[in-house]
């Protein structure tokens, strides 16, 4: 095809040099006739784009990470007229799975494809067509035409959620210790325990009204109950990539969202409130989430799969909201620096307990503040059952 291609092109300036020297009409005709050859292809490939209708979608548009998936993609032709030959660049969420399709369509007729789609990463994917190339029966004129560009076209979009299980029991222990902290008693308008009085006050429900109490000093109390607090947990993910690209890249980000999400699982199937917050630029998506019972965790995990990892890292203080003071803090990253550790550091006076999580580091010295290691692609709950 690309020898008789550029024999094709090769001639032309022969016909039209051989047609003025001789002044014979023939080559001329030739030349005439390559040109409208040309034209020709370049409808047929325009009517092609134009014309062929498609659809295509996924099964699933949101999954968990380690699932499948599968992409189904019609293309008809629905013209009376045949296309070009068309090879079609199908992009999948594993870049290793990536593909082409080629084919061509006589009058009124169809082809449909399906593929599986595999989920090897946390994150958010277009999947789906992304370019044509078109080519005539010679190969005389192939064309490229990226159908991103065009205003109309959507690719759908695959999120794909860490995974998430609460680490085991003998990690409980360890976290409600070195995380958690104690519980604490708050006064209360209801519950089990009586803590004490205090003066009515217009609205008070008569069977809260402490009797005894009341007529010892002659003037209406009601009781007051104890509940414990609901302890909260801050966890700050360093969402940058640290000059890893490709495919290590994804790797990072996807074990560093599944340490997040375990941990969060963690917090709220043991009645602490989380409150998730990124470290870098968010890329106008919202830079935290806030989780108070497990009702809210599938939103906590949405936002972790479509959480960006870009290239500049955070400095100075740790963005923490003076309302999350006094809870325990997690900090996870896959690059601790010193001067990370230093606002750790830092910051510990202002938390109950401060704990790194570190993924794809080596042991290293944090000085005061715990840490756990977790290496890249692991399987994150299992690691942190596993303390120190």
């Amino acid at each position: 095809m690309k020898v008789l291609r550029i024999l094709f092109y090769l001639l032309m300036p022969v016909f039209l040099f051989a047609g003025l020297y001789t002044g014979l009409r023939l080559w001329f005709i030739l030349l005439i006739s390559q040109i409208l050859l040309v034209l020709i292809i370049v409808a047929l490939n325009l009517w092609t784009v134009r014309t062929f209708s498609y659809t295509q979608h996924l099964d699933d548009e949101e999954a968990v990470k380690g699932g499948e998936t599968a992409l189904h993609i019609s293309i008809r032709n629905e013209k009376p007229f045949p296309l070009s030959l068309m090879q079609v660049h199908v992009e999948m969420a594993n870049p290793a799975e990536h593909t082409q399709i080629a084919f061509s369509l006589l009058p009124f007729a169809g082809r449909e494809f399906d593929f599986k789609v595999s989920m090897p990463y946390r994150g958010v994917y277009p999947v789906g067509i992304t370019t044509l190339r078109i080519t005539d029966v010679f190969g005389l004129l192939p064309m490229t035409f990226d159908m991103r560009k065009l205003h109309f076209y959507r690719q759908p979009q695959l999120t794909i959620c860490p995974r998430a299980e609460a680490p085991s029991p003998q990690y409980a222990e360890v976290a409600d210790e070195k995380l958690f902290g104690e519980q604490y008693l708050l006064n209360a308008e209801g519950g089990s325990s009586i803590s004490g009085a205090r003066a009515y006050r217009p609205g008070d429900p008569l069977k809260q009204i402490h009797w005894k109490k009341s007529a010892a000093h002659g003037e209406l109390y009601v009781k007051q109950y104890e509940q414990p607090v609901r302890e909260n947990v801050t966890l700050l993910i360093d969402n940058c990539n640290h000059g890893v690209r490709g495919e290590e890249a994804l790797a990072r980000a996807d074990t560093v969202c599944e340490a997040a999400s375990c941990v969060t699982l963690h917090c709220l199937t043991s009645h602490r409130s989380a409150f998730l917050r990124a470290l870098c630029e968010t890329g106008g998506q919202h830079p935290g989430e806030e989780a108070a019972d497990e009702g809210d965790f599938e939103t906590v995990r949405r936002w972790l799969a479509r959480l960006p990892f870009g290239e500049q890292s955070a400095g100075g203080e740790l963005p923490v909201d003076q309302t999350e003071l006094g809870s325990a803090l997690v900090l996870i990253t896959a690059a601790c620096t010193e001067e990370l550790i230093a606002a750790a550091a830092a910051a510990a006076p202002c938390f109950s307990s401060v704990t790194l999580i570190l993924v794809g580091e080596e042991h290293r010295d944090t000085g005061s503040i715990p840490a756990v290691y977790l290496p890249v692609g692991c399987d994150a709950a299992a690691e942190l059952a596993m303390p120190d």
